[in-house]
């Protein structure tokens, strides 16, 4: 089944390649010149501000592997020539978001080892920069899981209308930071970031490691959003059970 589920992927796998080639072009890290980083954000000349671009990688790789891994399948009939046997649902998907999961961090692998050899000559970054990316495609997988079970169409797009919005939050709390009166109250603040995708959380966690502290908890946070939206993925395709 694994084997057949990546030749069905192939065309997908392809597109994953050309995101990584344009994140590559836009690593602002891969193309500095050693002496114009002085003055710039960290995010831009540590090393380790590649996992930023690693964590996108890995989301949009599960955004493409998983577009309508549920909802095509209802929407072409496919779910009951599946199911028409005594494969479970619930197992058959999880398989598959596993095996996208995977070969989303293999793809944010490659990167790293490829990327810094190819832009640096040498490793400057470590493994530890893939919690970024393999949080982001939990999160993201997540999301996808739970929008393809609920739409009958335009998962991934869900996913990433999201991304799009917690990206101008971002941005947002960025200029409150620079305001001498806050406009929204701190608590309306942090309710509005926990509803959210948790990009603040790994922002901090990346601040707080530079500096050399831990901040695992903004990890285990992020990591339990992803999973509360799989989970719940999982138990609406339990109950629901659709032939």
């Amino acid at each position: 089944m694994i084997t057949l589920y990546l030749w069905q992927l192939r065309w997908r796998l392809l597109l994953v390649a050309l995101v990584m080639l344009v994140l590559y072009a836009y690593e602002p890290g891969f193309h500095l010149h050693d002496a114009a980083g002085a003055e710039l954000d960290p995010l831009v000349t540590d090393p380790r501000g590649v996992g930023f671009t690693l964590a996108n990688l890995s989301a949009a790789s599960m955004l493409v592997l998983l577009a309508g891994f549920v909802s095509t399948d209802r929407r072409r009939g496919y779910y009951r020539i599946y199911f028409s046997h005594v494969t479970r649902p619930l197992g058959f998907y999880l398989l598959r978001w596993t095996v996208a999961y995977a070969l989303s961090l293999l793809a944010a692998l490659a990167f790293l080892v490829v990327g810094q050899l190819a832009a640096w000559g040498e490793l400057r970054a470590g493994l530890g920069v893939m919690v970024q990316p393999a949080v982001f495609a939990l999160v993201y997988g997540g999301m996808v899981a739970f929008f393809s079970v609920v739409l009958p169409k335009g998962d991934s797009f869900a996913a990433l209308a999201a991304y799009a919005v917690t990206s101008l939050w971002e941005y947002t709390i960025s200029v409150f930071a620079e305001m001498e009166r806050q406009p929204i109250s701190p608590a309306l603040r942090d309710a509005i970031s926990l509803v959210l995708p948790p990009h603040v959380a790994l922002r901090h966690f990346f601040d707080v490691t530079l500096a050399g502290g831990s901040a695992w908890g903004d990890v285990a946070f992020a990591g339990g959003y992803g999973l509360f939206w799989l989970i719940l993925a999982g138990l609406l395709l339990w109950l629901r059970e659709w032939p």
